[in-house]
């Protein structure tokens, strides 16, 4: 057999290995090109007494099949009729951000509670259900209310024990609390390959199956559902989970004739900050739609 010189052999075998290389160094290129870089806003306390804070913000780079949109109680109505207002004007900028988000390739969880069985014969809420079971830490309430934890938070900086409603009812009376809801508002849509479920251990399992890392948590209201349910911002905070608020895409029950005596809308913004110092940072809608954020109007 006749021998190839080592310097012919070398010849020959360069352009393959630099084509593996060069291969590999596009492919590693590409997964960076399709990281999601999100500026996150964090209230950090600059004394040991904790009663001065400052906002930083610092950015991330995330994969979006290890990231999740939690949908929070984006209801078709609520017994508050200026709450269900806002939802209608929050809806279709939240919709637009999901669906940005969704074709990135990140997982859509809607989470309408209370209505599990007007989705019941659904694709999306039948997905859910079929996850496969995910064990939490031993003996952590999965599916349990978070309350406020004094232990780990002051108390809220609005006082919503009136209900939170802002406005009277279109009779002018005051409106009446009460299940008011029957489904998600169709002005946001649950797409193929979207969950719909309002269970702490349903939602766990999907987390925990795709090994989500990233949980992004939008929706109503701050101050009751977004922090306190099983899915949301206390419950995934606890789980050590990276949970973060999309600060403008959610609003508040309060009614400013309730301390601190301030709008409705720097209510909302007092509640953001807090949640920002003792839960979660935040986040707003541009780092998904490249488009401005988003404000109601009044707000701004």
């Amino acid at each position: 057999m006749k021998l190839i010189p080592c310097i012919l052999l070398l010849t020959i075998l360069m352009p393959a290995c630099q084509q593996r290389e060069s291969s590999k160094q596009s492919e590693e290129t590409t997964q960076e090109s399709d990281l999601i870089q999100v500026n996150l806003r964090k209230q950090v306390a600059i004394n040991s007494e904790n009663v001065a804070w400052e906002s930083r913000v610092h950015q991330e780079a995330w994969d979006p099949a290890k990231t999740a949109f939690i949908v929070t109680d984006m209801w078709d109505k609520h017994w508050c009729e200026s709450a269900t207002q806002r939802v209608g004007e929050l809806a279709p900028k939240m919709n637009e951000t999901i669906e940005a988000a969704r074709e990135k390739g990140v997982t859509i969880i809607h989470a309408p509670s209370g209505t599990m069985d007007f989705y019941a014969d659904t694709p999306q809420r039948q997905a859910a259900q079929k996850v496969s079971f995910h064990a939490a830490p031993e003996a952590f309430p999965i599916n349990d209310w978070c309350y406020l934890d004094p232990d780990n938070e002051a108390p809220l900086p609005i006082d919503d024990s009136d209900g939170g409603c802002d406005q009277p009812c279109a009779n002018g009376e005051p409106c009446e609390e009460r299940t008011a809801w029957t489904r998600q508002t169709p002005e946001i849509q649950i797409a193929e390959g979207d969950f719909i479920s309002d269970q702490g251990q349903e939602i766990f399992n999907i987390i925990q199956s795709r090994d989500i890392k990233n949980i992004v948590v939008m929706g109503v209201h701050l101050n009751m559902c977004v922090l306190g349910r099983p899915f949301a911002i206390r419950q995934m905070a606890n789980l050590d989970k990276n949970v973060v608020l999309m600060r403008d895409m959610t609003d508040t029950m309060y009614n400013p004739e309730m301390p601190p005596y301030v709008s409705h809308f720097e209510g909302t913004d007092l509640v953001v900050a807090h949640v920002e110092r003792y839960w979660a940072p935040s986040m707003v809608s541009t780092d998904f739609t490249g488009t401005p954020s988003f404000h109601f109007q009044g707000a701004e």
